[in-house]
């Protein structure tokens, strides 16, 4: 099973950004100490109107790994009544490109209900 990525956007109201934080570095600390966790990038919208200010990005190294994580513990976190102000909106995706500058890149065709996404190589450059 590939590495997957759990994209979550949060709606979170201007001012709230300091509670929004606290209980979402709580949840975090948790999370990463799972089996299968690799990492995590929080982004901060640099809208201030943006519908989604906060969108956390997070790699697990399979989707069992990432299902057997969210045990009791992790939902005992999340049904803390404050979350209710910062809904989630979470998908799953897998990678099917990636790059990085400077690097050459494959690019890796995976089926998307048996059609692949494309093949071929390149350079990525500024």
């Amino acid at each position: 099973m590939p590495e997957i990525v759990l994209i979550n956007c949060f709606e979170v109201a201007a001012g709230r950004e300091a509670d929004f934080f606290s209980l979402w570095q709580q949840v975090n600390s948790y999370m990463r100490k799972k089996k299968g966790y690799r990492s995590h990038q929080l982004h901060r919208s640099l809208a201030p109107d943006a519908r989604y200010r906060f969108i956390n990005v997070a790699r697990w190294a399979s989707l069992e790994d990432f299902n057997a994580a969210h045990d009791e513990g992790f939902y005992r976190l999340v049904g803390r009544p404050e979350w209710a102000e910062f809904p989630p909106f979470p998908t799953l995706y897998e990678v099917v490109n990636e790059a990085q500058v400077e690097d050459n890149f494959t690019w890796r065709p995976l089926p998307i209900n048996g059609t692949a996404l494309g093949t071929g190589t390149g350079a990525v450059s500024n």
